[in-house]
């Protein structure tokens, strides 16, 4: 992994770990990204032994793996094979066979994410997980050329993506049965959510914008947003009381089941404005801890929400 990617990955395990621990509890809120266990480094036995058929531990494997067929699945996550692991799957025809894709934190690169990209057989790609990847917002545009008719699930996480890379990706029509996108730990900010919910993402219902530096700004550009959410995850972005109360006031909001406000500067009155909110009944599961809460702010919340909300 890059220098950048390690700072990304530590960024975002910042955030969750953060909230997990004020939380008390070992897990994130709303469908937004777990903490995954470091894996076991292998013993010097395991180390010494031949490689079993089929396993994946190298380009070469790899290009075998496709010449023959990749199946429905194929998980390349963390492998560490850069650009060159980019420019392999977009040149291989089978690729079509394809319906889960998994190269997150892999280094890709601008390059990488263009070699992948041309590829003309992802049609069958219903998920595409990139996250960790460094794309910027050239690897962004790279994307938004892409046709990929059926993709529902799409992660962007970490991957140095602004304003322009997210107009780009949101102005497309490559995607029109995206229902799921992830830009958590991206600098998106305001000008990047106003594009996003200014352009023809139609089908969005699950956003997650984990550490995106949006601020009470941007929460205030989601209310007037196109695209009608389920499920929204705004960890760490500072939205503070302004922000909580222009999503409280929201009709467009109306439809969420799974709203993720942990760690972000909200007191009492923005707690006591989502408390009172006329279109919040739709919640299953509210976010809140890491908040700057008091006892009258906890008081109001639990009152309104009970259990489906975690202080």
């Amino acid at each position: 992994m890059s220098a950048s990617g390690a700072r990304t990955s530590t960024l975002l395990a910042t955030v969750l770990l953060s909230s997990m621990l004020a939380a008390g509890c070992g897990g994130g809120g709303g469908g937004s990204p777990q903490i995954a266990e470091a894996p076991t480094p292998p013993s010097p036995v395991d180390a010494g032994k031949p490689r079993v058929k089929g396993e994946l531990d190298s380009l070469e494997s790899l290009r075998e793996k496709l010449r023959s067929g990749p199946g429905k699945q194929l998980s390349l996550a963390a492998k560490g094979w850069g650009a060159e692991l980019g420019r392999a799957l977009g040149s291989a025809d089978t690729l079509d066979q394809v319906e889960t894709l998994d190269v997150s934190d892999n280094d890709l690169g601008t390059d990488g994410a263009r070699g992948l990209l041309a590829s003309s057989h992802l049609s069958a790609l219903t998920v595409l997980d990139l996250g960790g990847n460094e794309i910027g917002d050239d690897g962004a545009r790279a994307l938004a050329q892409a046709k990929l008719e059926h993709l529902t699930t799409l992660n962007l996480s970490g991957n140095g993506i602004g304003p322009d890379g997210v107009k780009a990706i949101s102005s497309s029509r490559g995607y029109p049965a995206l229902s799921s996108l992830d830009l958590s730990m991206n600098p998106v900010g305001v000008d990047g959510v106003k594009a996003l919910g200014g352009a023809g993402l139609t089908q969005l219902s699950s956003l997650f914008l984990l550490g995106s530096e949006i601020g009470s700004d941007g929460a205030r550009a989601l209310t007037k947003a196109k695209f009608k959410l389920k499920v929204l995850a705004l960890s760490g972005n500072s939205v503070g009381d302004e922000g909580a109360k222009a999503l409280a006031g929201s009709a467009k909001l109306a439809s969420l089941t799974t709203l993720d406000l942990s760690a972000n500067g909200i007191g009492d009155a923005g707690a006591k404005a989502l408390a009172a909110s006329p279109h919040l009944k739709g919640l299953t599961k509210l976010e809140m801890f890491a908040n700057d809460l008091g006892a009258a702010g906890k008081s109001a919340l639990s009152k309104r929400f009970g259990e489906r909300v975690k202080l």
